[in-house]
């Protein structure tokens, strides 16, 4: 495919199409948004748009990457008993730091009524390779007792993120989660499961076969 004209290529016209994307999909379900309405959206064409990206689910797998608030991924565990917990005053100033209040926003239109059960499976898939990371765990090495945990627990905390009912209109939905009693048992179960995995394997992931990194 021939490269795009020169004011079209560079991170400004994916930043252009990710926030395009965002926008439609305050807007309307991820089902009906379109190829055509995020370029006209970016002030992009077609081509541009294919240069860039496979099709409209590559676009979304990228701005959920790049949305993702990493840092409350952890926090959640962080509660859930590892050592550097933070106290509660520092929980709220990052909870309700602008930047990252945007970008919570941004997961809630995933898991609300305009997302669907592809983005939710995205999502999810990131925020459990932020959970791996943490403690340099194989996540396809992971027993399935080990992955019904972490998959049941970060279903329900997406539930609580999801449904108003749980958290009020007015609260923010990670400080409503992490003054729960429930969700910090939850956490910790994930916890004392991601430690043991790391236990059984000392040195983290295997290293990838030569090939594979050329």
């Amino acid at each position: 495919m021939p490269r795009p004209r020169k004011d079209q290529e560079g991170p400004s016209a994916r930043e252009r199409m990710e926030e395009a994307f965002w926008e439609a999909l305050t807007e309307k379900p991820y089902a009906k948004i379109t190829v055509g309405e995020i370029a006209q959206r970016a002030h992009v064409n077609k081509n541009a748009f294919y240069y860039h990206y496979d099709g409209l689910q590559a676009l979304a797998e990228q701005a959920l990457d790049h949305m993702l608030p990493r840092e409350v991924a952890r926090m959640l565990l962080m509660r859930g008993g590892l050592p550097e917990d933070m106290d509660d005053a520092q929980i709220s100033a990052l909870a309700n730091e602008p930047n990252l209040k945007k970008r919570l926003d941004r997961a809630l239109l995933v898991v609300g009524k305009h997302g669907s059960s592809e983005l939710v499976s995205v999502l999810k898939n990131l925020v459990m390779q932020t959970w791996f990371d943490l403690f340099n765990v194989d996540g396809s090495r992971l027993s399935s007792e080990a992955m019904v945990v972490v998959r049941f627990t970060l279903g329900g905390l997406l539930e609580i993120i999801s449904d108003e009912a749980c958290h009020g209109n007015n609260a923010n939905p990670i400080q409503a989660i992490l003054g729960s009693g429930i969700a910090a048992t939850a956490s910790a179960k994930v916890v004392e499961t991601l430690r043991a995995a790391a236990s059984e394997n000392p040195h983290g992931r295997p290293s990838r076969p030569q090939a594979e990194n050329q």
